[in-house]
């Protein structure tokens, strides 16, 4: 276990020691602020940007003079090119040779290459001091390792990627395109430094969003010069279904995983949904058709072989060989490549609901008659005070089922385990093991976690979101949850927050919930040691 130091306190690292790491993800920067209006886009979910961009002035002013000691690793879900519903021509008509089809025009351009161009562009004019902030720490000699992650799918595309380095030398006057293509490296799946750490999203370990070819996630059978992205499950919802409830609730909770989706449709507002799906239902139902063109994850034997060829020639070329094909064996089988288990999962939890809601209602009836007819028996002792007794009984028994019935009913609704959460963290184990590095680090879940597999061979670490979300350490530590990240420094990772108010980084308090964590505080209470002598 590494020896974690404070930050804030801790001297800078030395010349020619590993660089420090700091990891982010799930920023989710969407249209953002009109630069006519001054307003924000309905569906933004980032309105930090100047947060962020003191957050890398701190760490500029703790590396001045040393370019190599730092390193940027923005981990996914950076940019949400889901939520980006503008058009052009509802911008400025005639800029652009993009064709706009009423679809698009009511929920966003479909992922094709010039479509993912044009919706980076609308991201970046939201954002510009964000990006002036990268461009800053690539000019001051700084490494920019950047991650795609499944709202962000579209810096697969080369013309993106392109489009992206094109932003970061025009967001500062006078930047280096050379640097920025020497500084600047978007990675196919995971960022590896070998021996001490390894990042990647985590939406594979999501049966909501994981892509089943990493490599190329484009939908089959589609003309090549026309591809478009393979969007899975999540995104498909977020696209059709998610936006429009923002639209008209901008402050409907964010969700991440697919236990978060089923959370969102049992407990958020029912005539709501149902005017959202009444409206957007024939996009539901070619969603479920198995020719659908959007959210299928459909497999091909092309796409397999092609798929294997470059896993193939990825083991010629990464150590440990068989790393690339490890990993790709640890990803989670697309949820939505079964229309029939989808449609399964989608109505498990609204069965489950109507189920012992039914058997709680039926289960009271019944105990209220027996009483009832109990007390209509005439040589009940007592006469009418007896009857008048077994009534006020009936009504206390009824009442007090019901209150526990109902209280059961909430904690065995509301008790759903986010599995991806804990998914992460056995695959992190797993990933530690197959790379031999020390550190796994991921995003995703909107969790920030830190967890030490038994034995404390391999530390999994997660970044958490800059989305405002509603947690339970609200209660505990309130605002501990806001603009986390992860901070590696040598074969240490600790899970850190920028306090914007006072201008500094802050521990993030977490539990233990390694079983070592678990015995050492419940079970195996320390020795006391004999008190040292006063003088």
């Amino acid at each position: 276990m590494c020896e974690e130091k404070d930050p804030v306190t801790a001297e800078e690292p030395s010349r020619g020691a590993a660089p420090e790491l700091v990891v982010l993800s799930d920023l989710h920067l969407g249209e953002g602020l009109s630069q006519e209006s001054g307003l924000y886009s309905i569906e933004e979910d980032f309105f930090s940007d100047a947060a962020f961009a003191r957050l890398m002035e701190h760490f500029r002013e703790r590396h001045r003079g040393n370019p190599d000691g730092l390193v940027v690793v923005l981990n996914g879900d950076i940019f949400d090119f889901l939520t980006v519903n503008a058009v052009p021509a509802l911008i400025e008509e005639g800029t652009t040779e993009i064709v706009v089809s009423p679809q698009e025009e009511k929920f966003g351009l479909d992922p094709t290459p010039e479509n993912s161009v044009f919706k980076l562009d609308v991201i970046a004019a939201g954002h510009a001091r964000f990006f002036r902030a990268l461009s800053l720490v690539i000019g001051a000699g700084h490494r920019l390792e950047i991650l795609r992650g499944n709202h962000d799918l579209e810096l697969f595309f080369p013309a993106v990627k392109e489009r992206l380095k094109e932003h970061l030398v025009d967001a500062v006057c006078g930047a280096d395109r050379e640097a920025v293509d020497r500084l600047v490296r978007i990675h196919e799946w995971f960022y590896l430094e070998p021996g001490r750490v390894y990042v990647e999203h985590g939406n594979q370990y999501d049966a909501t969003n994981s892509i089943r070819y990493p490599f190329r996630p484009l939908l089959p059978d589609l003309p090549k010069d026309r591809p478009t992205l393979d969007y899975p499950l999540g995104s498909f919802f977020v696209r059709y279904f998610y936006n429009r409830v923002r639209r008209s609730n901008p402050y409907a909770p964010r969700v991440a995983s697919f236990e978060q989706y089923l959370g969102f449709l049992v407990h958020y507002n029912a005539l709501d949904l149902i005017q959202v799906g009444r409206e957007h239902y024939p996009f539901f139902i070619s969603a479920l058709d198995p020719r659908g063109k959007g959210g299928t994850t459909r497999s091909s034997r092309h796409d397999d072989a092609l798929h294997e060829e470059t896993l193939r020639s990825l083991a010629e070329t990464t150590e440990p060989p068989n790393l690339y094909r490890e990993i790709s064996d640890l990803k989670v089988h697309p949820l939505s490549s079964s229309k029939l288990g989808l449609v399964q999962q989608m109505l498990n939890p609204l069965l489950r609901r109507l189920l012992w809601g039914s058997g709680l209602a039926l289960g009271i009836l019944y105990v209220w008659l027996i009483f009832f007819n109990l007390s209509q028996d005439p040589d009940i002792p007592g006469g009418p005070f007896g009857r008048a007794s077994l009534l006020l009984l009936l009504t206390l028994v009824t009442t007090g089922g019901a209150v526990w019935g109902a209280s059961a009913l909430r904690r065995r609704l509301g008790s759903r385990r986010d599995v991806t959460v804990e998914t992460c963290r056995e695959r992190a184990v797993r990933i530690g093991h197959a790379a031999r590095v020390p550190l796994v680090l991921m995003g995703h879940t909107h969790v920030a976690d830190l967890y030490r597999s038994p034995g404390g061979g391999v530390t999994y670490a997660n970044s958490g979101t800059w989305v405002a979300l509603e947690s339970q350490w609200d209660r505990l530590a309130p605002g501990s949850r806001a603009h986390t990240f992860l901070l590696v420094t040598g074969d240490c990772v600790q899970v850190m927050r920028w306090n914007d108010g006072a201008r500094r980084v802050d521990d993030v308090p977490m539990f233990d919930h390694s079983p070592e964590g678990h015995s050492r505080w419940f079970f195996r209470p320390k020795k006391k040691t004999a008190a040292a002598p006063r003088v």
